[in-house]
This record gives structure tokens, C-alpha cells and sequence, in this order.
């Protein structure tokens, strides 16, 4: 999905740049060539800022941050290949256009796709054993790195002196 979004970036910072996307495509020699260096710069920045982790759509704050640096990340890689072989350039100002709406639709889709998954997917009910050290220690796993498939609904215990304690 990345991938396709940052080519409809691509071909709307082109858009705007060339005022039609037809001459673009028109004057461009090694286009795929060139459009899948900057998708494969911008998907590795992607990864090293850990931004296919689910655990980083939650916080929607750090997550643009993370675009942000990612994306900068990736202007300064493809800056000194294009620096190093001109020949690679994607266009005339289209790769400084087209990274404000890589940024605001890779963020748009991860905000819609986390929302989605909230919504839409069934919550595997979780019934954990015991209550002791590590049946707190599942909880929290669970809990705190954003399982969002899960739903504890409670403990087990050998003594009924627990029941409706609090763990």
C-alpha cells in the first residue's frame, strides 16, 4: 500500500509541478527505473524508522515525527544519489512537491487503518490461569504493546478469596 501511495505523491507533486501529469510522463526517460529508486529509498527509511510496526499507529503524534524523519531521511539519501548520478533525478522540484503529499498520505492511511482495525475486527477474549507473577506479566505484555486483537476478560484462581479482586 506504502509503495502505491507514495507513487500517487509522486504523480501529484508532478501534477502541480507540470500543471497536467501527461507531460511528465511524456518527457521522462527510465521513469520506472527512477520512480522505483524513490520507493525503494523512501520504504527502506520506512523500515529503519520502524513505521510497519502496528505498535506505532496508536500513537499518532510519534508517528507523524516518524514520517517526518523518515522522509527527511530519504531526501538526504536520494539528494546524494542524485548528486552522485544526475541522470536519476526524478524532475524539476517534483520530489520537493511530491514529499508533502507522500507525508500526508502515508499518515492518512495509517490513522484510517488503525481505526479500522479497532472497529472492525473481532477481539480474540483472552481467560488467563492463575494471578500470580507471570499471569500479570501476560497482562501487561498484552496491555502495553498495543495487542489490539485481544480482550482480557479475567482470571482464573484456585482460591475464591480473589474473586473480584482487582490484578
Amino acid at each position: 500500500m506504502d509503495s502505491l501511495l507514495i507513487l500517487t505523491g509522486i504523480f501529484l507533486g508532478s501534477y502541480l509541478r507540470f500543471s497536467g501529469a501527461a507531460d511528465f510522463l511524456n518527457r521522462q526517460d527510465l521513469l520506472v527505473f527512477r520512480l522505483m529508486l524513490v520507493v525503494l529509498v523512501v520504504q527502506v527509511c520506512f523500515y529503519y524508522f520502524d513505521l510497519y510496526d502496528s505498535k506505532r499507529f496508536m500513537a499518532k503524534g510519534k508517528m507523524g515525527v516518524l514520517l517526518l524523519g523518515a522522509l527527511a531521511v530519504s531526501s538526504v539519501f536520494l539528494a546524494v544519489i542524485y548528486y552522485m548520478m544526475p541522470f536519476l533525478t526524478v524532475g524539476r522540484g517534483i520530489f520537493a512537491i511530491s514529499l508533502f503529499f507522500i507525508l500526508i498520505l502515508t499518515f492518512s492511511w495509517r490513522v484510517i487503518y488503525s481505526n479500522a482495525l479497532k472497529t472492525w475486527t473481532s477481539k480474540e477474549r483472552i481467560l488467563i490461569i492463575g494471578t500470580g507473577e507471570l499471569a500479570k506479566k501476560i497482562k501487561s505484555e498484552i496491555l502495553d504493546n498495543g495487542y489490539e486483537g485481544f480482550e482480557i476478560v479475567g482470571f482464573i484462581d484456585e482460591s475464591r478469596d480473589n474473586v473480584g479482586s482487582k490484578i
